[in-house]
């Protein structure tokens, strides 16, 4: 797997929503070091930061994501593609895991799956990945995860959550999915984990 990527420049953006959120994890100062480049605290899991969606996330050449999708929803359909979209823009292993209707712990036994690639990251898509991923989340602190669309309930510094206004109504992932996942590989790229990003403006899309 490959290992220090580009900084994508969500960094100072992050930095900033977490000043204007309250203090940090220990009552650390939020502003960014003389070098402007880097934290000088990671703020506690589960803080809520403000981002606005970077126009790309470079450095994702190799880096494996495994995709698991809960459910045949249209919703669930609809942020698979948009992790397709932003894994092969930006260079990314996607490798997908739907789950399976007949098994008797369908989400679970997808992380199973998805666990056995070792990939750098696994993003779950929707709600429906809430209560498997709230637990084995915390007994594997040294796997990335990421939440799209929806949040746990109390997240471990190794799981970074992506959601909006609306996030679980109808139509909305068509419009913020990309948004989504590309801030939430951005955090996590940076080193900003364990935090629920809320999305603010939509980033400008060629057409």
């Amino acid at each position: 797997m490959t290992q220090g990527r580009t900084r994508s420049g969500i960094v100072l953006l992050v930095a900033l929503g977490a000043v204007s959120s309250g203090c940090s994890a220990g009552g650390g100062d939020m502003t960014p070091g003389p070098t402007g480049t880097a934290y000088e605290v990671v703020p506690e899991p589960g803080r809520t930061i403000e981002v606005t969606p970077p126009a790309s996330v470079p450095g994702l050449d190799g880096y494996r994501i495994a995709a698991i999708t809960p459910d045949d929803s249209d919703a669930s359909a609809t942020l698979l593609s948009a992790t397709r979209a932003v894994a092969s823009a930006n260079g990314a292993d996607l490798r997908e895991f739907p789950v399976e209707a007949e098994g008797t712990d369908p989400v679970g036994e997808a992380l199973d799956r998805a666990l056995g690639v070792e990939p750098d990251l696994i993003v779950g898509l929707g709600d429906g990945v809430v209560d498997v991923f709230g637990f084995e989340s915390a007994q594997r602190l040294d796997q990335q995860f990421l939440v799209v669309g929806a949040q746990l309930a109390e997240p471990t510094g190794n799981v970074t959550a992506v959601i909006w206004d609306g996030a679980t109504s109808r139509g909305s992932a068509e419009d913020r999915g990309q948004d989504a996942l590309e801030a939430g590989l951005a955090s996590i790229q940076d080193g900003v984990t364990g935090v629920v990003l809320h999305l603010g403006r939509a980033a400008e899309r060629p057409r």
